[in-house]
Parts: structure tokens; sequence; C-alpha cells
């Protein structure tokens, strides 16, 4: 009984190592929502370590969004 109860313990963690490692992947894409949300994904820049950070670009002029539009309307 014990030796049962070991080895269904030990198929239970490779399962689960299995399916957190990401190798059951039942949807196709993970985390879509992730994707979904990204804002301004263009700005990001990838920088070797130790080189000199430059100067940031220019900001973008912010696009009017209805907290904007209430603002101004006071």
């Amino acid at each position: 009984m014990l030796r049962f109860i070991f080895f269904a313990l030990v198929v239970v963690n490779l399962g689960y190592f299995v399916w957190a490692r990401g190798d059951i992947d039942v949807a196709g894409e993970r985390e879509p929502q992730r994707l979904a949300r990204q804002v301004r994904p263009q700005l990001l820049q990838i920088r070797k370590p130790g080189a000199p950070e430059a100067a940031p670009a220019p900001a973008e002029p912010a696009a009017s969004s209805p907290a904007n539009d209430n603002d101004a309307a006071r």
C-alpha cells in the first residue's frame, strides 16, 4: 500500500513538472492576454550590460483620452 502511494506521488509530481515547464500546451499559445495588454512595445530597447545609457527619445504627444477630455471640459 505504501509503495502504491509513493509511486502515485512520483507520477503526480512528474506530471506537474511537465505541465509547469510548458510541455503540455493545449491552448496553442501561452498567455495571449499578456500580448494584448502591452502598451507601446515599440519603445522596448534591449541594452548590453555595462553600456552607457543614452538620452531617452523624445516623448510622443499623448493621444486624447476620455479622461483628458473630461478635464478640459471643466
